[in-house]
């Protein structure tokens, strides 16, 4: 008995008992007193005595709880439980990035301290390859239970705006009736979507979407493709030899990625299905099944004109760092010459390519040749443009979450990967290119992700298990002040205000399937099954007028309700702070609308 006292008393022990039962205590009081953390008042609404008290008792319950469990490393499992439930806690609550860089490095101080010596005993667990699947799966459908039921909780609250939800919902609609991905709500006039990005893969989703013709199945597809993405890494891991729990712990990165996850805060788009097809394509190359491979390649390619620079940069990594010539030349040219392609079709037949998003390259009209040359002849004024603050919070949101390791590698090869993520996402003065709460860093987290297995595989013993483990444990850190607070909010606003989307709804269900209409930007997600479907500010004369008179919207379109009225147009139905329908005279005189030639309405 005295040598189990002895050891709970040593000192060791006893910091970890501390700081466990300092944590348990700062997190009922943030609980318990209604003024934030983060407001310097809610200091003094704290009795020292008590808390103090209170403080003791807890010191003193875990100190028995050692002296009982002693089989069992009690104080390391309490430290570890109480910490993270007091940083998770609070970064719901301050969900800026520099604080949660702070509980990232208190995070990656408590991980080292834990797995010297094995603190918490994880080497005498054994896990099962039967197991570390389950456990994968588990994750993997946790990741795509929450992220369709994000974007479904978007769609629900009337948070879905036109841009990049409606234009998707209508270009279904036609899809459906006609087999052509036309849309008339993104650029204003009917057209082909391919007009402005050729994007094939969406055929994908057309299947399951002729099953369920609904918005509600088009975000649980994509989340469908993002959560997939698991299933080829998990196999890569298990090629690359990598234990089960290694596993098991870029499972929980992947699933919590706040990359990922925040990257549909914008709705829908088809970058999404760059992170299933480059894994894919990726696990088949180290399998050395070439027209897997090759295949992978293609659908890469059919998910965006510029998605072809992702194997294009392969190609180059192929060909400079495994020595494989053939497959490396056949991959780079066959990407150029499908981007070189896409670029011709869309500047011919389309709206042209939006090279504007690198207008900081762009010097007298000579566009990518002109960027080209500026990267090649210039490279200190390319440096002026990619080191920034914002810049480098963006690369830190990027290689956090998977606890640095697609760095961490002595192969000066493996850079090449990065160089897309580079010209993408980090050369662009495009903010929302380097946000992570958009669809912009798709392709570059799947590059990451493939490049933290290859690394983490040449890596051996403690440094392996640090990474790894910090890498899970950053991913739910940066999630929770992300993607986990939004869906909150989303959850929320659901509950609250579910009358209010009731009435809309039922508003919205009053317009003909046939009519022609102009919307609000959140409205048109709702009414976009249709042939023609306009945002509110159009060229287009439609048969009714929907707008948005929720008090936060109404303002926008004070003076378009006022011109139509005058025009003649009558009103519908008005609901007070809610929505108002126009109906257009009998007499009114239609716009013609552009059609793509080719294209069919």
């Amino acid at each position: 008995m005295k040598e189990k006292i002895k050891k709970t008393f040593e000192i060791e022990r006893l910091l970890q008992r501390f700081i466990a039962a300092w944590c348990c205590i700062n997190l009922y009081t943030a609980l318990s007193i209604p003024i934030p953390f983060t407001d310097i008042s809610f200091t003094f609404s704290i009795e020292l005595v008590v808390w103090l008290g209170l403080f003791a008792a807890v010191f003193a319950f875990f100190t028995l709880l050692s002296l009982v469990l002693d089989k069992i490393p009690a104080d390391s499992w309490l430290f570890t439980l109480c910490f993270a439930a007091f940083a998770g806690y609070t970064l719901t609550v301050e969900s800026s990035f520099w604080y949660t860089l702070a509980i990232f490095i208190l995070a990656a101080i408590a991980i080292a301290f834990l797995l010297k010596d094995d603190k918490l005993a994880l080497s005498k667990t054994r896990i099962g390859n039967k197991t570390t699947a389950i456990i994968a799966a588990v994750f993997g459908i946790m990741m795509l239970v929450f992220i369709a039921a994000y974007g479904c909780l978007r769609y629900a609250t009337y948070s879905s705006p036109n841009f990049d939800f409606g234009i998707w919902c209508n270009m279904f609609h036609y899809m459906k009736e006609t087999g052509l991905p036309t849309v008339s709500c993104e650029r204003d006039r009917i057209l082909s979507h391919f007009a402005v990005h050729i994007s094939p893969i969406y055929y994908l989703l057309l299947p399951l979407y002729m099953v369920f013709p609904s918005p509600h199945t088009l975000q649980i597809g994509q989340a469908l493709a993002i959560a997939s993405g698991l299933i080829p890494l998990y196999l890569l891991c298990r090629y690359k030899g990598l234990s089960n729990k290694f596993i098991i712990a870029l499972s929980i990165a992947y699933s919590f990625s706040p990359v990922l996850i925040s990257g549909i805060g914008y709705d829908m788009h088809e970058n999404s299905f760059l992170v299933p097809t480059l894994l894919w394509m990726f696990y088949f190359f180290e399998r050395q099944k070439y027209p897997l491979m090759y295949i992978s390649a293609l659908f890469v390619c059919a998910v965006k004109e510029d998605a072809a620079l992702f194997v294009l940069f392969f190609g180059i990594y192929l060909f400079l760092s495994k020595k494989k010539y053939l497959h490396g030349v056949i991959l780079a040219v066959g990407s150029v010459a499908i981007f070189g392609l896409g670029i011709y079709l869309i500047n011919t037949f389309g709206d042209g390519v939006l090279a504007s998003r690198f207008d900081n390259y762009m010097y007298m009209d000579e566009g990518l040749l002109g960027m080209a040359k500026i990267i090649i002849t210039n490279p200190a004024y390319v440096f002026t443009q990619v080191l920034s603050a914002d810049k480098l919070i963006y690369i830190l949101r990027l290689l956090l979450p998977l606890g640095l390791l697609p760095i961490v590698t002595r192969k000066v090869s493996h850079f090449i990967l990065v160089l897309p993520i580079m010209l993408i996402n980090i050369m662009t003065n495009y903010p929302y290119q380097h946000n992570i709460d958009f669809q912009y860093s798709f392709g570059g987290a799947a590059i990451l992700c493939y490049l933290a297995v290859i690394n983490a595989a040449e890596i051996k013993g403690y440094a392996r298990r640090y990474l790894i483990t910090l890498a899970a444990a950053a991913s739910v850190i940066m999630f929770l002040p992300t993607a986990g607070e939004k869906i909150n909010i989303y959850a929320q606003r659901y509950i609250n205000d579910r009358e209010e989307f009731v009435t809309l709804t039922q508003a919205l269900e009053t317009i003909p399937k046939e009519a022609s209409v102009r919307a609000s930007t959140f409205f048109v997600p709702h009414i976009a099954d249709r042939n023609e479907i306009y945002e509110i500010v159009s060229n287009n004369e439609t048969d009714y007028m929907v707008f948005d008179m929720r008090p936060s919207l109404a303002h926008e379109t004070d003076d378009l309700r006022e011109e139509y009225l005058a025009k003649g147009y009558t009103i519908e139905l008005d609901i007070p702070d809610r929505i108002m329908i126009m109906k257009a005279p009998e007499n009114v005189q239609e716009t013609p609308v552009l059609i793509l030639q080719g294209e069919t309405q």
